[in-house]
């Protein structure tokens, strides 16, 4: 098994990414540190996200999450949509998982390089290899 190295993030799907901001901003007083878009050609359209600071981790709020743009799933519900761990190297993270509790394989944006998995009781965690 492989150690994670730190806790990295909460992923938030939203309906709509401003608002939420906005409203997080409002009640927790986060700090919005990057907003923009994210391509990736092989997937069927883009997330639009906000990178907030929350305390000394990060929250990320999507629409639509990265498994619903690559057309791995169909619909995420509002709301905490994964956590993410920051882990030595993905590709060795994962053969603790069978295939069918990998949701997406390693894919790269930048140099970082990034898998979904499904985790216990419906929960979906991110990999992330910095």
């Amino acid at each position: 098994m492989v150690a994670p190295k730190a806790f990295s993030h909460v992923g938030l799907r939203a309906d709509d990414v401003d608002d939420t901001v906005r409203s997080l901003e409002a009640l927790l007083g986060v700090d919005c540190e990057d907003r923009g878009r994210i391509e990736n050609e092989d997937w069927e359209r883009d997330v639009e996200y906000a990178a907030l600071g929350l305390a000394d981790k990060a929250m990320f709020v999507v629409r639509p999450t990265p498994y619903e743009a690559a057309g791995v799933v169909d619909h995420v519900e509002p709301g905490i949509a994964h956590y993410g761990v920051e882990v030595d190297d993905v590709e060795a993270a994962l053969e603790d998982w069978s295939e069918s509790e990998v949701l997406m394989k390693p894919f790269a944006l930048g140099d970082t390089r990034y898998a979904f998995c499904n985790g216990p009781d419906g929960t979906r965690i991110e990999l992330v290899e910095p």
